[in-house]
């Protein structure tokens, strides 16, 4: 008797115990799956790009057309679906890119591609609906090798192809920017894992214009001059054309006109202080000169003869560019305006 009551206890409690544990189960399972849903979307919001891709192989006649699209894709997820930075991008902070491939030439036996790369990035401006051109860059030689459905690999230690590395540089670089327009310098670390691409690949690549101190506006010349301590003027010239001049047009135009004269001047001691100045200069109103033109063809009154001036001597092959604003800088009040939106967020 005394055998079949312990046995009876022991059976209830076991139950128990064991019910117990299969409840804690499931909420351990319940707790793991909110923890991965959570790390899902942390990692989601880590991607700090939405570009749209192209890839134009009309040029190419009767090449495989639909290995093109499938290097569009993958190009495109290589870009916005890979973390690039250690940063969280709230969506409003992602920055808009375009990239195209304008195919020149298809090697199917050996999977060599002849092409043109074009490289934009864009950043909002605050307090409006505006969004300015920062980077426009272009490769009219660009080479490289792709198999159909071959995953694109990245590794910022080592060099693993020249599309890949081409792609990761720009990204780097058009981080550089966009971080460099919100604080003087700002972009230092994206310059520097970007110089890392540069340099895996010069050591590694055949393509020429990874290679530093060839005088033929390569990537190795452009990050160089980024990362050199004279260019200090270069990187106040970004933040002060941007964040006080640009932010500030939908409040105040006549300051943020005057803060972009202030920019101008900044790359023109840049220029004075380093004799390799030129490409970035280029590269500066690559972005920058319709856009310069559109502020300076009137609008509140400015030292227009000084701008004219600074920008002839900086920019000497877009005069006929300049000539606008000489022509049109007193004939109306039609010069850009920045339309305020109270929805535009600020960038943390």
């Amino acid at each position: 008797m005394f055998l079949q009551e312990y046995f009876c206890y022991f059976c209830y409690y076991y139950s128990v115990f064991f019910s117990e544990i299969k409840k804690n189960l499931l909420v351990m399972r319940l707790i793991f799956s909110i923890l991965f849903i959570t790390g899902s979307l942390l990692i989601g919001n880590a991607q700090e790009f939405k570009c749209n891709v192209r890839v134009d192989a009309t040029s190419v006649r009767g090449s495989n057309k639909q290995m093109f699209k499938t290097l569009e894709r993958a190009i495109a997820d290589f870009v916005n679906h890979n973390s690039w930075t250690d940063r969280q991008f709230q969506e409003h902070e992602k920055i808009k890119c375009d990239i195209l491939l304008n195919v020149k030439d298809y090697d199917l036996k050996n999977n060599k591609i002849k092409s043109e790369i074009y490289f934009r990035s864009y950043r909002p401006v605050y307090h409006s609906d505006y969004e300015t051109l920062v980077l426009n860059l272009v490769d009219q030689n660009f080479k490289f090798e792709y198999r159909e459905f071959e995953k694109l690999d990245f590794n910022i230690d080592f060099y693993e192809s020249n599309l890949t590395s081409t792609i990761a540089f720009y990204l780097y670089v058009a981080l550089g920017y966009d971080f460099d327009s919100f604080k003087v310098n700002g972009g230092k670390d994206f310059f520097e894992r970007a110089e890392l691409v540069q340099t895996n690949a010069e050591q590694n690549s055949a393509d020429s214009s990874w290679k530093r101190e060839n005088k033929n506006n390569s990537k190795g010349d452009m990050i160089e001059q980024l990362l050199n301590e004279n260019s200090m003027y270069y990187h106040k010239a970004i933040y002060t054309y941007h964040r006080w001049g640009l932010d500030v047009m939908a409040d105040k135009l006549s300051m943020g006109k005057n803060n972009i004269i202030t920019a101008i001047n900044f790359l023109a001691k840049f220029k004075k202080n380093n004799k390799d100045a030129d490409y970035l200069i280029k590269i500066f109103f690559d972005a920058k000169s319709d856009e310069i033109v559109q502020i300076f063809s009137d609008g509140p009154g400015v030292n227009t003869a000084f701008v004219l001036n600074k920008l002839r001597e900086l920019a000497p092959n877009y005069d006929f560019k300049w000539e606008e604003i000489a022509k049109n800088g007193k004939a109306s009040n039609s010069g850009m305006r920045i339309r305020p939106s109270k929805d535009a967020p600020e960038k943390q």
